[in-house]
């Protein structure tokens, strides 16, 4: 049986939007043929390893995670048509240079990516997210694009620039005033108190940072910038071309600070991803539709009921508490499947007793919700009803004659 690779759909004219997919496509192109493998489109949730790319080989009934790991798989266990025409061939200094710049690119050049199509708010409106609701089928888009935002954001946490992110900015000014309000501070209305505008109030928050930014970029350009990949193996070129594809993207991205800094000052990297690009999936802008591309529904992993089961655990993951007991079982889930289609022996199932804590744990917050709505508001006025007491003034006329009587005596 053909290859199977499970990558991220197509955006901003490549093959893929994710830049290990896009070393992966290529890769495979360049040394397997066309009937040897299968590329289809999906998410991390339809695979066992949870992550994009992602290798089916039928021969070894194995699942392979991560471009280097999807190139080492292919080295040892090689398809039919398998040739990796690296020329010339490479020596020890070439093939330990060309690992050394592939995880360079990997750990640095991804949190650049980051911030400029995910944490970015304005490229994330206008461009990243519109990308991932036309590449997941419905209804996906309403959980997955979230959750991988929040992925990417934290691999681009250690960079410091949190601040790209006006949604968050916006969120924590309207909570700070809304503290002020509740704290009993008198609230002046923006117009009354906002003087003329500086510089730095109508500069974009990229715009303010962009000194910073530029910074960032070419502590990792300088470095890929002035590595000849040519002369490297094919697993780093096709790994340039991914990550270097992306870094250049302007179609539809209002912010452009990243591809604007690799274009001007980076032509020759440029020159060369564009020219390997041409020569990997063909001369036109769009080649790589040529590719063995097949439906991820034919497939009988993304159609119908599994698309609703891929939308609950997308749900689950974003329960408190339960969201992280949720992702290990289904993590440990999709691991025992994997090792019984392999033929290992597995140990007892913990499904019951997972299920049976979440089910208890469920029913203490229903009830502890329920209490709680019971309770009267903090601050809210406490009225106080006693019956009342029985007393001869309240008989009418008949009751002054008697209380009358009692007052003489």
């Amino acid at each position: 049986m053909a290859l199977q690779l499970y990558v991220w759909g197509p955006a901003f004219g490549l093959p893929s939007i994710d830049a290990e997919c896009i070393a992966a496509i290529a890769y495979l192109a360049q040394t397997t043929s066309k009937a040897d493998y299968q590329l289809i489109q999906s998410s991390p949730s339809a695979v066992p390893t949870h992550h994009l790319p992602a290798l089916h080989d039928p021969s070894t009934r194995t699942w392979i995670s991560g471009y280097t790991s999807i190139l080492r798989h292919l080295q040892t266990h090689p398809p039919p048509s398998f040739h990796d025409a690296t020329f010339p061939p490479p020596t020890p200094t070439i093939q330990a240079d060309s690992k050394a710049y592939t995880t360079f690119l990997s750990a640095n050049a991804t949190p650049l990516i980051a911030l400029y199509l995910y944490v970015s708010s304005a490229n994330w409106a206008a461009s990243t997210r519109p990308a991932y609701s036309k590449i997941l089928p419905m209804p996906l888009p309403w959980t997955e694009p979230a959750q991988l935002r929040q992925t990417m954001s934290a691999r681009a946490e250690h960079l410091g620039m949190s601040s790209l992110d006006t949604d968050v900015e916006t969120e924590k000014e309207e909570q700070e005033a809304a503290a002020a309000r509740r704290a009993g501070w008198i609230s002046i209305p923006a117009s009354l108190t906002r003087g003329p505008s500086t510089v730095g109030e109508v500069m974009t928050p990229e715009e303010k940072r962009r000194i910073k930014l530029e910074g960032l970029a070419k502590d990792v350009l300088d470095v890929i910038g002035e590595v000849e990949w040519a002369k490297l193996t094919m697993g780093a070129r096709c790994a340039v071309l991914g990550w270097v594809s992306l870094m250049i993207v302007d179609e539809g991205v209002p912010r452009r600070w990243l591809a604007e800094v690799t274009r001007q000052k980076y032509t020759g990297l440029v020159e060369f991803v564009e020219d390997c690009g041409r020569e990997t999936f063909g001369p036109g802008p769009r080649g790589w539709e040529s590719l063995p591309w097949v439906d991820e529904g034919t497939e009988a992993h993304g159609l119908g009921l599994k698309l609703y089961q891929r939308l609950g655990h997308g749900v689950m993951y974003e329960v408190p508490w339960i969201g992280e007991v949720w992702r290990r079982w289904w993590a440990e889930k999709r691991r025992r499947l994997v090792l019984e289609y392999k033929g290992v022996k597995q140990g007892p199932n913990r499904d019951r007793l997972v299920f049976a804590g979440l089910g208890i744990t469920a029913l203490t917050m229903g009830a502890a919700i329920w209490y709680w709505q019971t309770l009267p508001r903090f601050g809210a006025l406490v009225q106080r009803w006693d019956q009342p007491v029985l007393a001869v003034g309240g008989l009418g006329a008949a009751g002054a004659f008697l209380s009358s009587m009692f007052d003489e005596l």
